[in-house]
């Protein structure tokens, strides 16, 4: 007999019935004002039902009741279709019993508690489950995850999902485990980054935790291929790029990742813990590194007074923060004065960051004959003052037009020159595309530029056009600015200023050569030019981050490499 009760009581199905039956006593009772077996009180009202109708309609409400919380534990662990008759008989029981003995709600407080506690758990299941089908139904078949945070602190930007999805080799992120209480506090905000490189790249993106403290042999393992480990002391994250012995390595620690601003004893909150979360773009740059497989080398003219060429600015013109994140992408940045050497051949691009004085003929020559090797030039060039490029630029069918661009409603602070051109979404090109159109770029002292053979060109005639090269449109002014060229004060829009929209950045693709040649088969990027020689300032892309994104967009297409195309991570304060 013990033996038979002990597998009784070990059936879940036992527990299961009984936990149903506790619950429906529970039920009845609150429903009821009174346990079963004692009198709840008599209803004196007139056209109050009797004691055992009233008694029988709250047994049907508390069976409803829990039929309904039935269908969630079934949709919890069966699946929805399993939930379905059940939600419908328990809703459809409870509501007819609401319905057919509503009139009986003022003359019976037993019953008047029974609908009003009946209705207010039924809206609760209905919108919680609204919430939840939505939720599933968004979690199985819905497309990227919507990050509402204002700083898009849980969602890849599309610079990380570039490269997460266009990766060819697979990609192992090993998380290490810190021992310090700050080190496990890192550890989930860490893992649910890495998450979203999973979830991007499934197929061949994987996340595994390391405690190097618990798992010896495994740590002792992965440090002999990858020495990176040995200074990870407080925890990180260690990218494993390719698989066995061809596996390139890159940690990164979380020194690296949360970077905690100084504190001001004078602050009242100088005790509560804060950091910047930069762990995206960590490991996005580390990502690209590790895809180049070599440095790049990036050169930048000097010699004709470049923004940031050998000098310690004091009025914003520096370019440090763009040599930064070329540097980051795993480019090598050198400086090149023409008049000394030409182009050295495995120089990857050249950029000409906003020269003051002219190219010098032997200069010129020089770029030339680097670009006669087809290899990519970005320029940031402006019609203040002579560049001596003019003929360079023609050779890409470009021309800078005369003018400064101005715009009285898209300006920086009543500043006309300083305009600001949106990203528009009918300007399709890779340079752009990744932006995003509720972005704009801040220009200054910008020069229209023309397309050689068109209307408004110096020269429009058809036959100087170099059938080679193919200009692109990739950023416009709006429709209510203008090339000022009477330097009237206050600029006005007169008959020989020139209309917007006007375009300030250009991208020049090669046409592809005959496909029986063995010359490429697709356009090869040519060069880009912005018509605002500071573009690249430190000074202007803290006012408007988005040129740096875009400088860096035309960087990687010229360089071949769109999947390093796209709007960068951006650090997140916690």
């Amino acid at each position: 007999m013990p033996s038979n009760l002990s597998m009784i009581l070990g059936r879940a199905e036992v527990w299961v019935g009984l936990a149903a039956l506790g619950g429906f006593l529970v039920l009845f009772w609150t429903l009821r004002g009174a346990p079963p077996g004692l009198s709840a009180g008599k209803d004196d009202e007139e056209g109050a039902p009797a004691a055992a109708y009233r008694d029988r309609v709250i047994a049907g409400v508390a069976t409803g009741l829990l039929l309904i919380l039935l269908g969630a534990a079934l949709a919890a662990f069966k699946g929805v279709l399993w939930s379905l008759p059940v939600f419908a008989l328990g809703f459809g029981l409870v509501t007819t019993l609401i319905v057919v003995n509503e009139r009986y709600r003022h003359v019976s407080p037993a019953l008047r508690r029974t609908v009003a506690i009946s209705r207010a758990v039924l809206n609760t299941a209905l919108v919680a489950g609204i919430l939840i089908v939505a939720n599933v139904t968004a979690f199985r078949y819905g497309g990227r995850e919507i990050d509402l945070t204002r700083e898009r602190a849980y969602s890849l930007s599309t610079l990380s999902r570039n490269q997460a999805e266009t990766l060819e080799r697979p990609v192992t992120f090993h998380l290490v485990h810190g021992r310090s209480a700050l080190a496990r506090r890192q550890f989930d905000r860490v893992w649910q980054l890495l998450e979203l490189y999973r979830a991007a790249r499934p197929d061949l993106v994987r996340v595994e935790r390391l405690d190097r403290y618990a798992e010896l042999s495994r740590a002792d393992d992965l440090a002999r291929r990858a020495p990176e480990l040995a200074v990870m002391q407080g925890g990180g994250v260690l990218i494993e790029y390719g698989e066995g012995d061809a596996a390139r390595f890159v940690g990164i620690s979380n020194q690296e990742m949360f970077e905690r601003p100084p504190t001001d004893p004078r602050n009242p909150g100088a005790g509560r813990y804060e950091s910047a979360f930069k762990g995206e773009d960590a490991v996005t740059s580390a990502l690209i590194r590790l895809r180049e497989g070599k440095t790049a080398k990036v050169a930048f003219t000097v010699g004709h007074g470049e923004s940031g060429s050998g000098r310690l600015p004091t009025d914003g013109s520096g370019i440090d923060a763009w040599k930064a994140r070329l540097a980051s992408n795993g480019c090598e940045i050198v400086e090149i004065n023409l008049l000394e050497a030409p182009i050295p051949e495995e120089v990857e691009l050249v950029i000409l960051a906003g020269p003051k004085e002219p190219f010098k003929p032997q200069e010129i020559a020089r770029l030339q004959a680097y670009a006669d090797r087809r290899k990519p030039v970005l320029a940031c060039l402006g019609n203040a003052a002579p560049s001596g490029l003019d003929d360079f630029l023609k050779s890409f069918n470009l021309e800078l037009g005369q003018g400064e661009l101005v715009d009285p409603r898209l300006n920086l602070n009543g500043q006309l020159s300083f305009v600001f051109c949106l990203v528009e979404p009918g300007l399709s090109h890779p340079v752009v595309r990744g932006l995003g159109t509720d972005r704009a770029v801040l220009v200054v002292n910008a020069a229209p530029i023309h397309f050689v053979g068109t209307k408004g060109a110096a020269n429009a005639d058809p036959a100087a056009v170099n059938p080679r090269m193919i200009p692109t449109p990739i950023l416009r002014s709006g429709p209510g600015s203008w090339a000022e060229k009477t330097a009237a004060s206050p600029p006005t829009l007169d008959k020989e200023d020139e209309p917007g929209p006007i375009v300030v950045a250009a991208a020049v693709s090669e046409r592809p050569t005959d496909p029986a040649a063995s010359g490429p088969s697709e356009p090869k990027p040519r060069l880009v030019l912005v018509s605002s020689m500071g573009a690249g300032d430190d000074a202007v892309q803290a006012l408007e981050p988005t040129n740096l994104d875009l400088l860096m967009n035309a960087a990687s297409w010229l360089r071949g490499r769109e999947d390093s195309v796209g709007v960068p991570p951006r650090s997140t304060r916690r």
